[in-house]
This record gives C-alpha cells, structure tokens and sequence, in this order.
C-alpha cells in the first residue's frame, strides 16, 4: 500500500510503538496511584509536557493539558467560554474544522453572537474583514492555523496581533492540529497572543487517542470533565500514560527540516500533475503546509476516484478526512468559493518525510489509468 494521506493520520514508528508497548505491559500502573512515583507511572506525563514545551517554545511544561485529542480540546475551549462568560461576540473562519464550527453553533443556539470571518479564493483569512469583526464585546476568536484540506497557511502571528489590538479582552484560539510537527512554531515570538493552541499526537506520528491544549499562564479554563481531579483539576480521567509516553517518543523525533525535501516532492507531484489534464491546484502562490496538494478534477468525482486508487493500492485523500463517506465537497473550497462541481472533484495528497518519488509516480501513473479508462 502506498499512503499519501498523511493530513488524515500518520503512521507510528517503532520508537513510539516501544514506548506505548512499555506503558501498556511492564509499567502499567495508575499515574494518579500514591505509587506513581516508585513505578515511574507519573513519568511519561511529565516528558510529554516536557517536549510539547520545547518544540513550541511555550512558558512552562504546567501550560499543557492533556486530552483525548484536538476534538475534545476545541470543545472544551468552547464549552468553557459558554460556562464563563456566558454572552457576547464569537469569531471563527469560515473555513474551520468541524470540531471547532460545530461547538460555535452551539454555542449560537445559546445566545452568543456567532460571526464567519471570511476567506479569499485560495484560503487565507481577509485580514480586513477581521478587524472590521472584532470589537470589545469580542470574547473568543478561533483561527486554525494550517487548513486540512488545502494545508493553506493563516498568518497568526498577525492575526494575534488585531485581536489584540481591537478585542483585547478576548481569547484568541488556534486549531494547531495540522501545523505541530510540520511548521515552526513560536509562542514567545510569532505566536506570542495565542492563548490556547490544541494539537493531536497521531498528525505526527504519535499514537491515536491523545492530543492536548496548550493554556497560556494567567487563563482558567472551566473542567469539562469532572471526577477525579487529573490533569492540576482541569481534565479528570485516568491518565493515558502509553498515550503520552507514545506521544513524548513522537515529539522527539519530528525534525522540521525533513520538510524541505518533503516541499520539493509536492512541487514535483504539482508539476507533473499539472501535464496529465486540466487540473487545478488548490491554493498555489500562498503558504501552505510543504506536504499538502489539493487539486480538482473538472467533471469527476473525487469520492469515486479515491475508491478506485484504494482498491489499487494507493490511499489518498478526499475533502476532510472526518466527513468521509459525505458525498457533499469540501467545505474549505465552497468558502473559497470554487465551484460546486469543481469542488465535488477534489483529491487531496498529503506527503509524510518518508514519501518516496517512486511512490508519487506510481501514483500518478494509476491516476492518469483512471482517467483514460473514465
């Protein structure tokens, strides 16, 4: 199998399976037991913290809480300002993930004023349109960093910057998930307004059920899970040590210049698209993560065509990898206003460090078969 769909998942690598492995048979005891100490239970919580601390340069370890993943991170975010604040003004792009769209309708339903900031035609935030948005009845914005469907790139830095400046009170929030592992990032500097940040360890090949939400010093988040008093009181729940000692192991091992080789194999996947019919490529000319391609087959549907390139050993991508087995398109390209039918025809490739050149052409090769035999 060749797997080119690396937005939706990544694969673990022998050092992660080891350190889950240790957790789940030889070190299994409770984090929380009086004991954790002399087992070493307490330990793969304390380096997870650790290295999340390091490769985003954050405070302190204590600024993250583990989660089962972004999904829950995005809804605690959500359900605390709802618990807290109670009234008042919420901002997300028009182009967010569900795990973070779906909380703020919620959250609509119950009085708070909900507003889309739009995009432009490839993706990226109108930065004009935000400032005319915000104001001091602002109490949450919500901006994902990198787009999973088109990798496109959000300028957080200035982003954190007007939110600042014309919503000072509000809370600004960073759907990281696809951004931790493949692109630097600076809470100190560039990022240094971003007040919440959630990640999930399996988009960089960590294992699955465990992610988290970095809590800038100074914020209190409402518990959305109580019971137990784990994570300093803010998330009860028997702690995932494999999870995290798998998630530590991850961390560790992601180099970001592997990234620049991972660039050049998409530009080589664009450029020889580009020669196999009218396709057009999502997003060219704006920063994008250095793995994603997304492109369009005018006439064809990207859900049928992804079926067929499985059933020959090639998984890809089509629109959101949580939306699968939706026949709707992507909701990112509506906003980007591509047309519905364009749309309907997208694919998206997503390259991990270990994508081969070969792997690409035998992609392209049963991709250009498909299209022959259409």
């Amino acid at each position: 199998m060749i797997y080119l769909d690396n937005n939706a998942t990544t694969q673990a690598s022998e050092s992660v399976l080891s350190a889950v492995v240790k957790y789940m048979s030889k070190c299994f005891s409770n984090a929380s037991a009086t004991t954790a100490a002399f087992t070493g239970a307490d330990v793969p919580r304390r380096n997870a913290a650790s290295q999340m601390a390091k490769i985003l340069n954050a405070e302190e370890p204590e600024t993250f809480f583990f989660t089962s993943g972004a999904t829950e991170a995005n809804n605690w975010v959500f359900a605390s300002i709802a618990s807290t604040v109670r009234t008042g003004t919420i901002l997300i792009s028009s182009i967010e993930h569900p795990s973070v769209r779906e909380p703020a309708e919620r959250l609509a339903r119950q009085g708070f004023n909900l507003q889309l900031v739009p995009v432009d035609s490839h993706g990226v935030v109108c930065l004009e349109a935000l400032g005319r948005l915000l104001s001091p009845d602002v109490v949450l914005v919500s901006i994902m960093a990198a787009n999973n469907e088109t990798g496109v790139l959000q300028s957080i830095g200035e982003i954190g910057e007007l939110v600042r400046d014309k919503a000072p009170t509000a809370l600004f929030h960073t759907d990281a998930t696809q951004a931790v592992g493949k692109i630097a990032i600076d809470l100190q500097k560039e990022w240094k307004e971003v007040d919440l940040l959630s990640f999930s360890a399996h988009k960089f090949n960590g294992p699955k059920g465990v992610g988290g939400l970095y809590c800038r010093p100074g914020i209190d988040l409402t518990p959305l899970l109580v019971g137990g008093g784990q994570e300093q009181g803010a998330r009860s729940g028997t702690t995932n040590t494999p999870g995290l000692a798998g998630l530590a192991a991850a961390v560790d091992e992601i180099e970001l210049t592997a990234f620049g080789e991972v660039r050049q194999k998409r530009d080589y996947l664009e450029q020889q698209l580009l020669k196999l019919a009218p396709i057009l490529i999502h997003s060219v000319g704006v920063p994008r993560l250095p793995n994603t391609c997304c492109f369009s087959l005018p006439e064809c549907s990207g859900d049928d065509l992804v079926t067929e390139l499985a059933a020959q050993g090639v998984i890809v991508g089509s629109g959101s990898a949580c939306s699968s087995g939706s026949q709707e398109p992507a909701q990112t390209l509506l906003a980007m206003g591509v047309d519905y039918q364009v749309a309907l025809g997208s694919i998206r490739v997503s390259l991990g460090p270990k994508t081969s050149v070969e792997e690409l052409d035998f992609f392209l090769d049963r991709l250009k078969e498909n299209l022959m035999s259409s």
